[in-house]
């Protein structure tokens, strides 16, 4: 029975403390006919939704137009933007981000 606790606390421990990638994906209420239709086929990546009006004035001046896509390491430091432009519509294929993800997990 110890062996069997002990090995479900490692387990757990592992998973809990995985550090992974995280996608955080922006956009506004006033513009979701432009959302980005490939964010579910990013594999490998933690990936959150959030309204850009709802954002703290320090992550809204790194963005520049929405729909965005921040992706941030391991550590949680900001290494690329994807923003919509003047479009107000992200173009990229889902390709170039998977390959920005696979490249932060090696």
């Amino acid at each position: 029975m110890k062996k069997i606790l002990i090995l479900i606390a490692i387990l757990f421990s592992t998973s809990a403390f995985c550090q992974q990638v995280v996608v955080l994906y922006m956009n506004t209420e006033w513009n979701h006919r432009n959302d980005y239709k490939h964010l579910r086929s990013l594999k490998n990546a933690k990936i959150l939704e959030v309204d850009y009006d709802a954002q703290p004035a320090k992550l809204k001046g790194t963005i520049k137009s929405v729909p965005a896509i921040v992706l941030f390491d391991k550590n949680k430091k900001l290494k690329r933007v994807w923003h919509g432009g003047l479009s107000m519509k992200l173009d990229v294929d889902p390709k170039e981000k998977q390959e920005a993800i696979n490249k932060l997990l090696n």
